[in-house]
């Protein structure tokens, strides 16, 4: 298949203490083709999983760009550990972590 083989062609190759090593898992930062990938990746899952997720966590609003993603919602009546947990779960092989807004 042409996807496979242009993903096993983006791993990262790198040399460190006289060794060389084959990246095993993601796509190579700075690949021609990883942005693509990634976006690709990032719309599936929001087409087939975040929708269900941002309604059962009552979630105000969701945006996101490349790969920064705000959410919106009333701490009120939804928890944002719960929101994290819930992201997580969805993509197991990404990590999401919080960032509370800050101004200045």
């Amino acid at each position: 298949m042409t996807f496979q083989f242009i993903i096993e062609q983006n791993y990262s190759y790198f040399q460190s203490d006289n060794s060389y090593y084959s990246q095993e898992n993601g796509l190579t930062m700075g690949s021609p083709s990883s942005s693509i990938f990634s976006e690709i990746y990032l719309q599936y899952i929001e087409n087939t999983a975040v929708y269900d997720t941002v309604l059962y966590n009552n979630i105000t609003g969701y945006f996101r760009y490349a790969d920064d993603i705000l959410i919106v919602y009333d701490r009120t009546n939804t928890d944002k550990i719960k929101i994290l947990d819930s992201f997580n779960k969805l993509m197991p092989s990404m990590k999401f972590t919080i960032e509370k807004q800050t101004t200045g």
